[in-house]
């Protein structure tokens, strides 16, 4: 079956006479013979306007769409501050914010100090004297180091007896101060990385949650990283939350201190958050290792 076209069709596959290459060009711009400008004539310059117009308009309602929510979620907000799991419950969501019924916040975090890159592929507390990278020293200025930013004065904290209050004052946005001579001698140097060796580790978080607990990450490991003592204590005081992004804050530790893990032994250790608005099947975890002298 022969299929047929119109006289300007084949007037269009007519090939274009060279010109030259500033003449072709000139052509392109404007070609008087077939009246088209770059290429295309205007009722094709009209469609291909109409249809950018459609697109860019149904891309730019999508845009407004998600401002506008964006807008009507944070007017309701009375100032801006983060929402951190178990804060607010998801009913008070579905109540007052339909739009987000659907929200999952994420598991929280968890890290350790000191953590000193080693070329290793996993994170190591490796304390060796005999050993450039592992030399007691650096841990000792890793955490000097850290512990820089809690050397503030109190005055732009609240006391202790308003942090302790059963009724706090939700309207004094002051942060809690969080003294580092809680953490006992984990709070100063040498840190334990001194003989006997009793090295501290410690425990920072970015969210919301009370209990910690660590331990050896197997049977083998539980054997040999023997006693753990936790300062101040086993868990993060709910009064340093929520963070309503104080320029002052100064975020909880805990501190572990190995009194008598076996020396010259790969210990893996596994601490584990624990609240009631943690998913048990996706329960937030850090595993480090730790060592003392030549494995």
């Amino acid at each position: 079956m022969a299929i047929l076209h119109d006289e300007e069709y084949y007037r269009n596959r007519i090939p274009e006479p060279d010109l030259g290459a500033l003449q072709n060009f000139l052509r392109f711009v404007w070609n008087p013979d077939r009246r088209q400008v770059l290429g295309r004539s205007g009722k094709e310059w009209a469609l291909l306007g109409f249809f950018y117009v459609c697109f860019l308009s149904i891309l730019g309602s999508l845009f407004a769409l998600q401002m506008w929510i964006s807008i009507d979620y944070a007017s309701k907000l009375d100032r801006p501050f983060f929402l951190y799991a178990g804060l607010m419950s998801r009913s008070y969501f579905g109540s007052s914010f339909p739009l987000f019924r659907q929200l999952e916040f994420g598991s929280p975090g968890i890290g350790f100090k000191p953590n000193i890159l080693l070329p290793t592929t996993s994170p190591i507390i490796w304390v060796n004297n005999s050993s450039s990278n592992a030399r007691p020293k650096r841990y000792v200025k890793a955490l000097n180091d850290f512990l820089q930013e809690y050397n503030k004065s109190q005055e732009n904290y609240k006391t202790a007896v308003e942090c302790n209050d059963a009724a706090p004052n939700r309207s004094d946005m002051r942060p809690c101060f969080f003294d580092i001579e809680s953490l006992g001698v984990c709070g100063k140097p040498p840190y334990g990385y001194t003989n006997p060796l009793q090295p501290c580790i410690l425990i920072k978080f970015n969210k919301y949650q009370i209990w910690l607990w660590c331990d050896g990450a197997n049977n083998v490991d539980k054997e040999h990283v023997g006693e753990i003592e936790y300062l101040p204590s086993p868990g993060f005081p709910v009064q340093y939350f929520p963070f309503l992004g104080q320029p002052d804050y100064l975020a909880p530790m805990v501190a572990l201190r190995f009194k008598n893990i076996t020396p010259f032994r790969l210990v893996t250790v596994e601490c584990s958050l624990w609240a009631l608005n943690i998913n048990k099947e996706a329960q937030s975890a850090l595993d480090f290792q730790i060592i003392l002298g030549e494995p």
